[in-house]
């Protein structure tokens, strides 16, 4: 049977168990598109943001206990616009202490969302956050010290989208669920009664949890969408505790136009991309040149119906498809790729007038260990930490200078990791030892980091108290909780 025959006969999406308790479907259920929150146009009072408590049927056909904002799981997309100041209203419903961070956003350490503004349950945080930055893809997600990782697992993310005049005006998709889709992509392990779970044991804090099956929007994969002909936009965000997604086409390459921060300066085509927990990427995908189309990912040697599905969409058995884009017959956004996109110089490490290094430290040491405990982290008997100290909610780091621009050097001792910076952007100087890839080299707030040294050109332009400090750490979540993670003040 063919691809298409075989999307032709599917007249209704059966979900099968793989071997062991990874989950796949036989195939593809709609994508679920997640529900929009557009304010580019105004903001009439406070944006309310519930925390909440719920159920969610991933597509096992049975319940998981899940966290959400606004609903069951996950949150809203959030579309802004430059310039603006979001009045929020944040109210924890889900029973314990949270907290709710902006990942991406300059703004200053005081609203930052970091472990230092706790949310009691029952009580409502209400900051005020400027929009000052260009067009770009961002997210909110716990930062709760000690139980990030699960408080996110278990649902509390959600997407923000900056958009500016030039984002507006550009001859781009931009129409929401028709041509331009959000994909919140996560990995998750399901127990045999199907219902989502997470167990932390000596290995999970070694690694990082992984799960078995891959899911899209809430929604166990492959997931399918119609669109008309011409480009489709993908704003695409590894929501996986500690997975790196190696994305590409089952047909043709990816055109990546944007990562983290921001527009690249020209549209990059590359076979594949390799995106680590917290990264985010857009890419534009012709829908002219093919009846169907998928977006593929690797995270390991797929098994059973879901190397059959890789194998049936061209990836083989370590790649299996996310997304089906089938083509419909009305013409959609008629544009041809973009050139030129933004307007980004080289990055200049001569501008930089200070120098710091950062080594991710695995553990290993029963000092590190007892330390790690002390300071509450929580990491079962190890501990984590960088230039051999765990987080200390009570201890700053660093401290930089209000407009100072710097370069980060950051290693690790141990595994590949990816490093995050609170409060800013940054150029990638080196990665791992060697020239970011080309569709990395834009504005980010993530990195790769392994044995060798990368490198981050970097400018902190907004205050961050002893009180209110920013954090770095790597965004493996299981090893921030566990400790690889500091903080430092702006000012």
């Amino acid at each position: 049977m063919n691809r298409r025959d075989f999307l032709a006969a599917a007249s209704s999406a059966a979900l099968l168990p793989l071997s062991g308790t990874a989950w796949g479907q036989a195939a593809p259920r709609p994508l679920p598109i997640i529900p929009i929150t557009d304010v580019t146009g105004g903001i009439d009072g406070r944006i309310k943001l519930d925390l909440r408590s719920g159920t969610h049927d991933f597509g096992t056909g049975t319940g998981s206990a899940t966290f959400g904002i606004n609903h069951s799981y996950l949150g809203p997309v959030l579309r802004v616009k430059q310039g603006q100041t979001l009045p929020f209203e944040v109210t924890n419903r889900i029973g314990e202490v949270t907290t709710l961070h902006w990942h991406g956003l300059h703004i200053p350490g005081v609203v930052d969302g970091g472990p230092h503004q706790e949310i009691e349950p029952g009580q409502t945080w209400s900051p005020d956050v400027p929009i000052v930055q260009h067009a770009s893809m961002n997210w909110l997600h716990s930062h709760m010290h000690g139980k990030t990782a699960r408080q996110t697992y278990t649902g509390l993310a959600g997407v923000l989208l900056i958009e500016d005049d030039a984002s507006q005006s550009a001859d781009i998709p931009n129409t929401y669920g028709v041509d331009d889709f959000t994909l919140v992509l996560q990995d998750k392990m399901f127990n045999g009664s199907g219902q989502m779970d997470y167990v932390l044991t000596g290995e999970v804090f070694e690694e990082g949890f992984t799960g078995d099956t891959l899911v899209v929007n809430g929604a166990i994969a492959p997931v399918a969408q119609s669109v008309p002909q011409g480009l489709v936009r993908l704003r695409i965000l590894n929501a996986c505790n500690a997975r790196f997604l190696t994305l590409s086409l089952q047909t043709g390459p990816l055109t990546v136009i944007a990562s983290d921060g921001g527009f690249l300066a020209s549209a990059v085509q590359t076979d594949s991309i390799l995106m680590s927990p917290g990264e985010r990427y857009e890419v534009l995908i012709d829908t002219r040149t093919t009846d169907t189309n998928a977006l593929m990912v690797s995270f390991g040697e797929a098994e059973g119906l879901m190397a059959f599905m890789g194998s049936l969409f061209g990836g083989g058995s370590n790649s299996f498809p996310a997304l089906v884009l089938n083509r419909r017959t009305e013409t959609g956004f008629t544009g041809s790729l973009p050139d030129r996109l933004a307007n980004l110089s080289p990055a200049d490490r001569t501008a930089a007038t200070i120098t710091r290094s950062f080594q991710l430290n695995m553990g290993g040491s029963e000092e590190l260990a007892t330390l790690a405990t002390l300071w509450g982290n929580v990491c079962g008997d190890g501990g984590m930490g960088i230039n051999g100290q765990p987080m200390n909610m009570d201890r700053i780091d660093e401290r930089v200078r209000k407009g100072d621009t710097e370069i980060w050097r950051i290693a690790s001792d141990d595994q590949l990791h990816p490093f995050h910076i609170h409060g800013c952007s940054f150029r990638i100087l080196s990665q791992n030892g060697a020239e970011p890839t080309a569709y990395a080299q834009g504005w980010k707030d993530m990195v790769h980091v392994e044995n060798e040294w990368s490198e981050v050109l970097v400018r902190f332009d907004h205050p961050a108290t002893n009180d209110a400090p920013y954090m770095y750490h790597c965004h493996i979540l299981e090893h921030e909780d566990c400790g690889m993670m500091g903080q430092f003040t702006v000012g």
